[in-house]
Order: structure tokens, then sequence, then C-alpha cells
């Protein structure tokens, strides 16, 4: 099998690929800023700058081209700047976000799709996306929340379209996860996660993990029978 992984660096991404990674199979791993040190075999690697929507499916196409097929891709790109009060927020920031969190990894799967329709290949898409959806998100998160639940209907609706034909999407809506992603992001108080946190009603970070158990279930022959699914990984919310 061949796996693509979008977005490798963070502690969600790193527990991703070191549960799928078995050392038969291909991963084909994308990252957009520093490059991983990842020493083991059958590993590809490659820059994407999310922004640059364009660039991007031309690197997809080299890719495929390459490649010849991918048969289960993880989109675990997200990017949640800024934090900031809706009526602060620039039509910029919303560009941005829409760029990184909707356009991007959309296009990147559909050329995917394209291509494996053509080959009448099977096709496994995972989403990581994110429970603040189910909440309708914050005041100071819309950017993040709009592009991700912007991504999620595309996604459904692909999967109404496509299930017929062996294209296989589920979606993952992580919780409150245990990441540096808190500390990052610009201000995101201690103030905010602490009240944040009482709102789990298990009381507990999820741990990325646990993230990563669930995708272990979506890519293995035991979620063969789930199709256009959201999972809520969340301790409870």
């Amino acid at each position: 099998m061949n796996y693509l992984l979008l977005g490798i660096n963070g502690e969600v991404g790193k527990a991703i690929f070191n549960d799928i990674y078995n050392g038969e199979d291909k991963f084909i791993l994308i990252y957009n800023s520093k490059k991983p040190n990842i020493k083991k075999k059958n590993i590809f690697l490659y820059k994407l700058n999310f922004e640059n929507i364009e660039k991007n499916i031309r690197k997809i196409k080299e890719i495929i081209k390459k490649h010849k097929k991918i048969d289960a891709i993880i989109n675990n790109v997200g990017n949640a700047h800024p934090y900031k009060d809706i009526l602060k927020i620039k039509h910029t920031d919303f560009n941005q976000s829409m760029k990184i969190n909707f356009y991007s990894p959309l296009f990147i799967i559909l050329e995917n799709i394209k291509n494996n329709l053509n080959l009448k290949s099977n096709l496994n898409i995972i989403n990581v996306s994110s429970n603040t959806i189910k909440f309708f998100g914050s005041q100071k998160n819309a950017p993040y929340l709009i592009s991700k639940s912007a991504l999620e209907v595309a996604l459904l609706n692909l999967s109404k379209s496509f299930t017929k034909r062996n294209i296989k999407i589920n979606i993952i809506r992580p919780g409150l996860i245990n990441t540096n992603m808190r500390t990052k992001l610009k201000n995101y108080t201690k103030k905010n996660f602490l009240k944040r946190k009482k709102l789990v009603p298990s009381g507990k970070l999820g741990d990325p993990k646990d993230i990563s158990n669930m995708v272990n279930f979506l890519v293995s022959e035991k979620s063969k029978f789930v199709f256009g699914e959201i999972f809520t990984v969340s301790g409870g919310e």
C-alpha cells in the first residue's frame, strides 16, 4: 500500500505515522516547515506550502505520477491562527485559513480520487478535523472553524457520490488533545486553556495516541464497512 500523510510535523502527525508505519508499505509524508528526521525505509518526504494552492496541485500530480497511485490519505493539516476576536479579523485571515485548511487539502484529495477512479482502485481517505465544529467554535476561532467545517462538508459530499466506486471517506474530530499547539497559538492564554479543559466531561486531556488509534482502525480491515462517518474523540464532549 501507498500511504499519503499530510501534516507530519506536529505531535498528532507523528503519532499517526508511528502507529501505521510497518516497514513494508510506502509512506509519502508531507511537511510544511522543518524537515522531519525520519530514518526508516520506504519513506518519501515532500515539502508543501499549503497557502500555495496551484503549486500544491502541480506537486501532487508529480507525486502521483512517480508513485502511480495512493491507497490511503490521512489529512492532518490544521492551522488555527489567528486566535482573535471576530470583529478584529480581516478578510486576509479568512483567506489564509481557507487556503491551508480547506482548498489545498481538498484539491490534493480530488487529484487522488480522479487518479484512483481511472485506475479502478480503492482509496481510503481519513480527515483529521476538529471537535470545535460540534459547538460552532468560539468568537475567536472563526477562520479555523469555518475552513475546517467547509472541508468536512466537501468530503461528506464526495463520500455520498463515490462510495459505490470504492472511495472510502471518514472524519475524525479530536477534542482537547495534549499538544504544544496551545502554547504556539498567539493570544491563547493559560486561562483560556483551563476554561476550555473544564468543559471536557472526563476532565482529562486527550493524547495524540488517542487520535492515531482511531486512524489505525480506519485504515484497517476492521473498518471495511465504515463509510462517510464522523468520529468524535473528545473525552465525552
